[in-house]
């Protein structure tokens, strides 16, 4: 199920039950949060839903009639009938004002600057993130993971075939690269923290039977030790990776791994 609640008088979501629940959890809600999902005759108290209680709370906002939209100056979310679509651009009503100014004076508008193209996050650069979680579109409540990303064009792995040294030497001299920092919920960062943790000790497990080897002049353990070693690498590389760069130039970044919640909530990418 799908729901969506109120945050700073504003409807964020849409959120999993799970994701719902680690909202709970964590206390970035109570159960005097309004909630509401696909059936519900009008915005409720969690705690109200909890127990049974199924009518509206009087005065609750108004259902969302259009998905809610990310700000490209500020970063808050929005209903979208309460939103512009200038230069293909989302701005709330307050920053109007500044995001025109911007036109005006030909400075390029959005403090964000972000889209989506397909399944894929493009953002500008030097653009800064909205608090969102980038793996579940829950709050991040001000976590941000940084991360310098490197990418060059895949016809530059043919040079692997003619030496490897070669291809470390041509992607060096080749590769873009962008810093960037995107929002992490505290249940993400967790399981993240985990999967590092796990890889870690499987990598030190493994070193340890190689010099067990080489101390008691075994082989067996040796080779149990390399393949623990390729799998806390393999392991740590995959499950602690947030994003990847699908592509990166000079003024833009196409990001990997961002969940469809999240990229619902942007403009489409016209180039």
């Amino acid at each position: 199920m799908e729901w969506h609640f109120e945050q700073h008088g504003k409807a964020v979501g849409p959120v999993s039950d799970s994701q719902l629940d680690e909202l709970m959890r964590t206390g970035v809600l109570s159960d005097a949060t309004l909630v509401w999902h696909a059936g519900l005759k009008g915005w409720q108290p969690y705690g109200s839903l909890r127990s049974g209680a199924t009518t509206p709370l009087p005065g609750a906002p108004a259902l969302p009639g259009q998905p809610i939209q990310g700000c490209a100056e500020c970063g808050r979310a929005f209903p979208r009938e309460e939103m512009l679509f200038v230069s293909n651009t989302w701005i709330c009503a307050q920053c109007k004002p500044v995001f025109i100014q911007k036109l005006k004076e030909g400075v390029e508008g959005g403090g964000l600057s972000i889209w989506r193209q397909g399944r894929t996050l493009v953002t500008r650069r030097e653009a800064v993130l909205p608090d969102r979680c980038v793996k579940c579109n829950a709050p991040a409540n001000g976590n941000k993971l940084r991360r310098n990303l490197s990418w060059h064009h895949p016809a530059y792995y043919l040079f692997v075939l003619l030496n490897l040294l070669i291809y470390v030497i041509v992607a060096l001299i080749v590769r873009k690269q962008a810093k960037i920092s995107v929002g992490l919920c505290e249940s993400h960062r967790s399981r993240r923290a985990r999967a590092i943790a796990t890889a870690w000790s499987v990598v030190l497990a493994g070193a340890g039977l190689i010099v067990a080897a080489i101390l008691y002049e075994k082989s067996w353990p040796a080779l149990i030790g390399i393949l623990l070693l390729l799998a806390g690498a393999i392991y740590g590389s995959v499950r602690g990776r947030i994003v990847t760069a699908r592509r990166i130039d000079d003024k833009h970044v196409w990001l990997n791994g961002v969940c469809s919640q999240y990229l619902d909530t942007l403009p489409e990418w016209l180039g």
